[in-house]
């Protein structure tokens, strides 16, 4: 098995082990502002899935979600060239009426046969300013907590520290990533 291969079915592993240890009071798998195992909304949807291989240079992002976000959440949507170190490329978002759907669209082709990955800052919030809650399916997805020595410590450039307040979710993730592959 390759090293990042291992060390992500490591942290998937440690994600399934944590929801189902303890006692009962999973809040520490969601954001700072969460209240017991529900609280939070939940990232029911990811397009492309974590893993996808084959997928158009042209695709949006989708992202469903079980509650309605906040305004400006968007931010905290980056799409990187080849892992969450990496280029972030632009792109524009936009929400549905409801809030509960986010589609984020590259402003131009992506490379063929080339990696990406979609980051999810791990503070997002609903907008009745409850945590998004990416353990009962990120996982399940295809999703990968975003740990601060992963890819040797930075985000684009500039130490994890320096990403802001909502990168940061209360398991001490800096969120999760869903990586892809162009056709």
């Amino acid at each position: 098995m390759k090293p990042v291969a291992a060390a992500t079915a490591f942290l998937l592993g440690l994600g399934f082990l944590g929801m189902g240890c303890g006692s009962g009071n999973h809040s520490s798998m969601m954001g700072p502002n969460a209240v017991g195992p529900q609280a939070g909304a939940s990232l029911l949807s990811v397009t492309p899935s974590g893993g996808a291989t084959g997928v158009s240079r042209t695709t949006s992002m989708v992202f469903r979600f079980g509650a309605a976000m906040a305004s400006g959440m968007e931010q905290y949507v980056d799409l990187h060239m080849g892992d969450v170190a990496g280029r972030t490329m632009p792109m524009n978002c936009g929400w549905s009426a409801d809030r509960t759907t986010l589609t984020c669209t590259p402003q131009g082709p992506l490379s063929p046969h080339t990696s990406y990955v979609l980051h999810l800052g791990g503070g997002m919030m609903t907008h009745a300013g409850r945590a998004l809650d990416y353990a009962q399916y990120g996982p399940m997805m295809g999703g990968q907590w975003v740990m601060g020595g992963m890819m040797g410590g930075f985000h684009v450039g500039a130490s994890w520290g320096m990403m802001g307040a909502n990168w940061r979710d209360g398991n001490g993730s800096y969120g999760m990533a869903f990586n892809f592959t162009t056709a």
